[in-house]
């Protein structure tokens, strides 16, 4: 027995908890209850004398009532399900719009040490493409007999762009 320091916990130490009912006690009352109606039943609704068809007709209705007691009860003992719920959801992280690189303004230079793609920023600008592009990557060339900022598809792919296959 546990000592208790106040007079209202040393009361309440003898009733038995709320939450403490075995799952056992419930049936034990259903059967006791069946066994009741049952009883009663069968001192009322068969004759003295009864022949075979009335006995097999109130077989057949405790048959159906058992079956709709069990049914009934089937669900009962289940435990809850419960739906995982967040209550401060994690926001999502938002998809990086990565700039297409114009694969029309693509020019292919070769050299003696190999082959290497540049894109020439008045071209970009012609097809639309409106992008900040980045200044550690241009270079200056002449064009077609005019002067232009060129950069190579490798910078611009370490700046974040997405640099497509030239067609030709």
């Amino acid at each position: 027995m546990n000592r208790s320091e106040t007079l209202a916990e040393t009361v309440t130490s003898h009733f038995p908890r709320p939450g403490t009912r075995r799952p056992g006690r419930r049936l034990v009352a259903l059967v006791a209850a069946a066994a009741t109606a049952l009883g009663l039943l069968a001192g009322t609704a068969i004759p003295a004398r009864a022949d075979n068809d009335d006995l097999a007709k109130a077989l057949a209705a405790l048959a159906i009532v058992g079956i709709i007691a069990h049914q009934a009860n089937k669900n009962r003992n289940r435990p809850p399900v419960y739906q995982p719920y967040d209550p401060y959801p994690q926001p999502q992280p938002q998809p990086t719009r990565a700039p297409r690189v114009p694969a029309a303004c693509a020019i292919e230079i070769t050299g003696n040490t190999g082959t290497a793609t540049v894109y020439g920023e008045r071209c970009l600008r012609s097809e639309g493409f409106d992008w900040r592009l980045p200044q550690h990557c241009a270079r200056s060339a002449r064009i077609y007999g005019q002067n232009d900022r060129i950069y190579s598809d490798q910078c611009l792919r370490d700046a974040g762009f997405r640099v497509s296959a030239p067609r030709y």
